[in-house]
């Protein structure tokens, strides 16, 4: 028994960095593109369209139903497009063709959100779904290739572990630039100031992407393996890829607890404006936000050695239950704090908690892919990863149906001076009491149910080796 375990720990020990330093930082600076230029978004869109254009938060909330049930079409089918063999694959591989062109345009479309041409509700409405739907069809298709390069690229534990901090590292950047750079920007009901804004986020969104270009190229070693899995591989339909998928235990509750992170997501940094103008009641909610931004990037940067030492000493299930209770905990003192030194505390927190999922998102996720491979004999990260973005799409609806109804039952007054009692406790809920019982129910079924340990995740990957994937 001791030989075979000696033997499978150098088996999964040999060979451990394939790729240099660089080509690690090139990929990893995806984070930062990522979390930027989403970010960027999440933060202004429904304050901008809310409080500056004064389109009604109904037209907004069903917009972003919209947008929300288009990404729930367009993640999972292009990662099963981008799955299949095509004429380019020999030369560039399966992800590089994908990404370049996309990833530009994804930059193009974010700006013009904010061009927004017309002054009447049904313009402004229409626009809003038109672009945001474009740009997230963009925004899928580089992000889905993205991270399904990740397992099909980096093999072993160590070199996953470290393209994974790096990714961390540089999306933290991202979180706090995406808060920052807007506000410097934007001038209070200037929409021209927007439109300044939007611009300035693209040029720097495009430069990121083509930064990217080395991390996101197939080298020729990879290209073959994927021809070679190409051939062997049985032609299944969308729908049957999709039902393979959602069979797999793990990788329902990794989906889960996903979709509990991109809640956090959306409705925290959607809440940000809301809570600096009406909750902090500061005469400067610009400086209130890089405040927060800042603190908030502390805690995630602090907090990476930690969260990788985790994953590697006790595995990548603990580790997330380990965050996602943590941040549980540390939002309780957003439901009451109003003053800007224990916001900024509380922040400081909740960015070292978040910092696991945003550490271990990639490693666990290559985990649940390599136990999908073997039940499947199929190597499909395009589809896994689309399906990804599908459920974590829906916390895009979730978004909107929330502010709607909270919004709503407790009258908030759009481009008011003041909100009254039931308002500013509609914008605690929405910055952290919906996030925190959804952060708590991953560390739930994440505890109870997830079971690929480390030493299942060695047995794994060591079978994937002696079958050739």
């Amino acid at each position: 028994m001791n030989d075979s375990n000696d033997k499978l720990n150098e088996e999964n020990n040999s060979d451990e960095i394939k790729y240099s330093s660089a080509v690690h930082w090139s990929y990893g600076i995806g984070g930062f593109f990522t979390n930027f230029i989403a970010v960027a978004l999440g933060v202004r869109l429904i304050f901008f369209y809310e409080n500056v254009l004064l389109l009604d938060i109904v037209l907004i909330g069903i917009a972003l139903i919209i947008l929300g049930f288009w990404n729930m079409v367009n993640d999972p089918l292009m990662g099963y497009f981008s799955d299949k063999n095509y004429s380019f694959n020999k030369k560039w591989g399966r992800r590089f063709p994908w990404f370049v062109p996309s990833a530009i345009l994804c930059c193009v479309f974010y700006a013009l959100v904010f061009l927004v041409p017309f002054r009447d509700p049904l313009g402004m409405f229409l626009w809003l779904i038109m672009i945001s739907c474009i740009y997230e069809l963009m925004y899928s298709t580089w992000n889905t290739n993205y991270v399904a390069l990740f397992p099909e690229k980096f093999r072993s534990e160590k070199e996953r572990t470290k393209v994974g901090g790096i990714n961390t590292i540089t999306g933290q950047f991202g979180v706090a630039l995406g808060i920052l750079i807007p506000p410097l920007i934007i001038i209070a009901d200037d929409l021209n100031s927007y439109v300044l804004a939007g611009f300035i986020v693209m040029i720097i969104g495009i430069i990121v992407a083509l930064s990217m270009i080395p991390g996101m190229r197939e080298d020729e070693s990879l290209r073959t393996i994927d021809l070679n899995l190409e051939n062997d591989k049985t032609d299944n339909s969308f729908l049957q890829s999709l039902k393979y998928v959602v069979k797999q235990k793990n990788m329902g509750i990794y989906l889960f607890t996903h979709l509990a992170h991109q809640v956090l997501t959306f409705l925290m940094l959607a809440s940000f404006p809301f809570w600096t103008v009406y909750i902090l009641e500061t005469d400067s909610p610009t400086t209130a936000e890089i405040l927060m931004a800042g603190t908030f990037l502390i805690g995630g940067l602090i907090s990476v050695p930690l969260w990788i030492k985790i994953g590697r000493k006790r595995g990548n299930r603990k580790g997330y239950m380990y965050g996602t209770l943590a941040t549980s905990i540390f939002f309780i003192p957003m439901l009451f704090v109003s003053d800007l030194l224990f916001t900024i505390i509380t922040v400081l927190l909740l960015g070292i908690g978040v910092g696991a999922i945003w550490t271990l998102a990639y490693p666990t996720f290559s985990d649940v892919i390599d136990e999908n491979v073997l039940l499947t004999n199929q190597r499909q990260e395009g589809v896994y990863n689309g399906i990804r973005m599908f459920v974590g799409r829906f916390a895009a609806v979730i978004n909107g149906v929330a502010f709607v109804i909270v919004h709503t039952m407790t009258n908030y007054k759009p481009g008011a001076e003041t909100q009254g009692t039931m308002a500013l406790w509609g914008i605690r809920v929405l910055m952290a009491l919906i996030p925190m019982i959804f952060y708590f129910a991953a560390f739930l079924v994440m505890w109870k149910f997830y079971d690929l340990t480390p030493d299942k995740t060695k047995i794994n990957q060591k079978l994937l080796k002696e079958k050739g994937f």
